[in-house]
């Protein structure tokens, strides 16, 4: 399967598909829509400082903080994700059980969305516990590596010279350690879902098995996706602002059409579309890695 095969395939043979992650991705682009957006063109009305400034401020407001955080307030957080992972094992179970039928050419069967609950709920739901958990503590290494960089290429903003070659160096190596760092969380973190669904033991050493194989190709094809949602994303925001300098009932239209309607579209084709080439290629590979052993 390739190219758009990764959409049309799952969507005509089970439409269900396309319902519910339709519902999901709507109520995320309405979020944007009514509340990321209006933030957005919020803050490009204040005129803070340049934008290392602004990240630098938040950083030392969350650093200042850490001392105030209680035990207690680590055991809100704990239990908001075991919740979290709970309602969205409840949906993913049946959703990737359905999706994962499709991709195995298996004939549709009743009930297939209870079966996938039933089968894998325990499973998904403790994939995704740790998956929120490890993205809560990737944040944060981000923040801590992202900090010498920050800090050195503000001085040389504001008239430092003499760091000029010492921020290039740094910003080089931050940006190289965060670009490998996110696609090794993403690409491992998504592999993870597939091995739960497909077997029943050693899930996050299967998924890594397959993503080590196929990485570089894996890489290639996220690059052009995240390019892709990252030029979207930028003109999504850039007509919020124009449509939000002319309050008229055409802007509104036009704002409701295109920055939730055609978001939602957008955004629903390219989730469903990752998470099909995510599912083939790890099924693809240990396909062929059981004809290789049974060869042998």
């Amino acid at each position: 399967m390739k190219g758009l095969g990764y959409i049309f395939k799952p969507a005509r043979k089970r439409p269900v598909l396309l319902i519910i992650l339709g519902v999901i991705t709507f109520l995320y682009c309405y979020l944007e829509y009514s509340v990321i957006m209006p933030v957005f063109s919020w803050l490009s009305i204040l005129k803070t400082g340049n934008i290392l400034d602004s990240i630098m401020h938040l950083i030392q407001m969350f650093l200042r903080n850490i001392p105030n955080i209680s035990l207690m307030n680590i055991g809100f957080v704990l239990l908001a994700i075991v919740a979290t992972s709970l309602i969205v094992g409840l949906v993913m179970s049946g959703f990737l059980n359905i999706l994962n039928s499709v991709l195995v050419d298996k004939e549709k069967e009743e009930k297939e969305f209870l079966k996938g609950i039933k089968k894998h709920y325990l499973k998904v739901s403790r994939t995704t516990f740790l998956t929120i958990l490890y993205s809560v503590l990737f944040v944060i290494f981000i923040v801590v590596v992202s900090i010498p960089s920050i800090v050195i290429t503000n001085a040389f903003i504001a008239g430092k010279n003499e760091l000029m070659s010492v921020a290039y160096l740094l910003d080089f190596i931050t940006v190289g350690i965060l670009f490998f760092g996110m696609m090794f969380f993403k690409i491992y973190t998504l592999f993870w879902y597939p091995a739960a669904i497909n077997y029943d033991n050693k899930l996050f050493a299967r998924g890594k098995r397959t993503a080590d194989n196929l990485f570089w190709r894996i890489v290639l094809r996220f690059i052009g996706i995240d390019l892709l949602l990252i030029v979207f994303q930028i003109g999504l925001f850039y007509l919020n602002n124009v449509l939000s300098a002319h309050d008229s009932i055409v802007s509104d239209i036009i704002g409701i059409l295109v920055l939730l309607l055609v978001n939602w579209v957008f955004k629903t084709a390219t989730v469903l579309y990752v998470i099909s080439f995510v599912f083939s290629r790890f099924i693809e590979y240990w396909k062929l890695n059981k004809k290789q052993a049974n060869t042998d």
